[in-house]
């Protein structure tokens, strides 16, 4: 069966290819909620055309949202299956178009995540043209803040997780075709670093109360935590003063955190703590808050049983398959925490998103729209 589900699929990457086009050209940064609406309405009609219930959520802050179940996914727990429709492309970037050549799919969003949104809508219509979706408890959540970390729809993705058994992620695959089986965790600091304004031709004394010099301790003290790959630190912004005769005031950094476990969060946690509170430069001080935050999801926990479910599928269909941890995150993190075998990384294989350059192997979207219909049904069916 299933051999015969994945040439139904190879036969359509034409339509795949136009519904990506489609996608890609609907601008959809994170911040561009018009944008975001106009995806949410097109994946949901999308999704129904499968045979899904499926219904577009209202937010006021952030893009509409898309549910989309199975009849029987509300009577009983079974698979869910999670993608986010922004990107990282504000509304008047250069970077709005789409184009083929014979090998690539080049377009915002073509890797992250609009492809893999495109391999859930054909897996879940290959299924239904076979009559088995209608007997599989399968729930899709379309979010449209990921990129932004997900403030608004983790609570939802939380809720669903503790309704389901299992979940697939479709973030992009790895140029070697690798899955998703662990992701380290995050924590993002804002601080803001204060001193005492004034005059810098009038400064006497020993100590100049400079937020900026507090701010540079900082970074020297922050960025001396890291210890790769087991923890990573990254003072990525860093603003203050205001005129070059003025003792600056006010100084700000942007911190970037990445964990492997728990017990390295609390390090990481405890040491930033100790240097924050500390001041280096008297007559300074400094405040910080979390700005977003995501749990890691650890290898070899229960989604190992999903990896060996896509290993037997890929080695059915005849496609590559290998297996990574990252250290970007997604919300699979979220769902991992929530106690959920998950797996990641079922979209099509690309590189350089987040950038004009990003693309995706053209080939790669059937490949993995008939992976994830084989874990599915193998997933559900093992449940069984």
């Amino acid at each position: 069966m299933i051999q015969k589900i994945a040439e139904d699929i190879y036969s359509r990457q034409q339509e795949m290819l136009d519904l990506l086009r489609r996608l890609v050209l609907i601008q959809s940064g994170s911040h561009n909620k018009e944008g975001l609406d106009r995806m949410a309405e097109t994946m949901a009609q999308e999704l129904a055309g499968t045979g899904l219930e499926s219904e577009v959520l209202s937010f006021a802050h952030c893009g509409n949202m898309v549910l989309a179940r199975t009849p029987r996914a509300r009577e009983q727990k079974g698979m869910l299956l999670v993608g986010h429709m922004d990107t990282v492309f504000a509304a008047d970037t250069s970077f709005d178009w789409y184009h083929e050549d014979e090998t690539y799919a080049y377009g915002p969003g073509v890797l992250d995540m609009k492809g893999g949104l495109v391999v859930a809508v054909f897996a879940l219509k290959a299924l239904a043209e076979y009559g088995l979706l209608q007997d599989l408890a399968v729930t899709v959540f379309c979010n449209s803040d990921e990129e932004v970390g997900s403030p608004y729809s983790r609570e939802l993705i939380e809720e669903l997780s503790g309704k389901s058994k299992m979940a697939l992620v479709l973030e992009g695959g790895g140029l070697e075709g690798e899955v998703v089986v662990g992701r380290k965790g995050k924590i993002g600091l804002q601080v803001q670093v204060w001193g005492q304004g004034g005059h810098a031709g009038n400064f006497s004394g020993s100590h100049k109360p400079s937020a900026v010099l507090e701010a540079a301790h900082k970074v020297v003290s922050l960025e001396g935590l890291n210890c790769p790959p087991q923890l990573q630190v990254n003072v990525g912004r860093f603003q203050g003063g205001t005129m070059a005769n003025c003792i600056p005031e006010k100084a700000l950094l942007d911190v970037d955190i990445r964990f492997q476990d728990e017990d390295g969060a609390k390090f990481v946690q405890d040491s930033i703590e100790r240097i924050l509170k500390k001041p280096e430069v008297p007559g300074t001080s400094c405040t910080w808050e979390v700005s977003s935050s995501r749990p890691p999801m650890p290898e070899g926990g229960r989604g190992e049983v999903l990896y060996s479910l896509a290993r037997e599928a890929a080695g059915e269909l005849g496609i590559p398959l290998g297996r990574e941890g990252r250290g970007g995150v997604s919300d699979a993190n979220f769902i991992a925490a929530a106690g959920l075998a998950v797996l990641d990384g079922l979209g099509p294989v690309g590189d350089f998103d987040h950038s004009p350059g990003e693309y995706i192997l053209k080939k790669s979207l059937p490949q993995r729209c008939a992976l994830t219909a084989a874990c599915i049904l193998k997933g559900l069916h093992q449940d069984k």
